[in-house]
């Protein structure tokens, strides 16, 4: 689901999965400044959480354990939880053993 924000000179919408920006539009001029080519590349804005680009060997460490962790790591790829609309839009990503740096 994406939720929409507005004033009189700009309107974004911003998706549940990921928290993804997919859309920025200059009300005046109808101009879109989001990538929106998705027979080429699908995302618009992803968030990179934690990291940017990968990590060696597709692992990292911390606190002396080596954990598996895909590229730009895992927030992308999450539903995020819309909590709500005041002078922004916010967004939650709680704890899931799917995250989880335990196992």
């Amino acid at each position: 689901m994406e939720h929409i924000l507005e004033n009189e000179k700009l309107k974004i919408s911003v998706a549940e999965h990921g928290a993804e920006l997919c859309h920025l539009i200059n009300k005046s001029t109808g101009a879109e400044y989001i990538w929106s080519g998705e027979a080429y590349w699908k995302r618009h804005s992803p968030v990179l959480f934690p990291f940017v680009g990968a990590v060696s060997g597709g692992r990292y460490r911390t606190d002396g354990k080596e954990y598996e962790m895909g590229q730009h790591g895992f927030a992308r790829d999450m539903d995020f939880i819309f909590e709500g609309r005041s002078d922004g839009l916010w967004f939650r990503l709680d704890y899931s053993e799917e995250i989880s740096c335990t196992n």
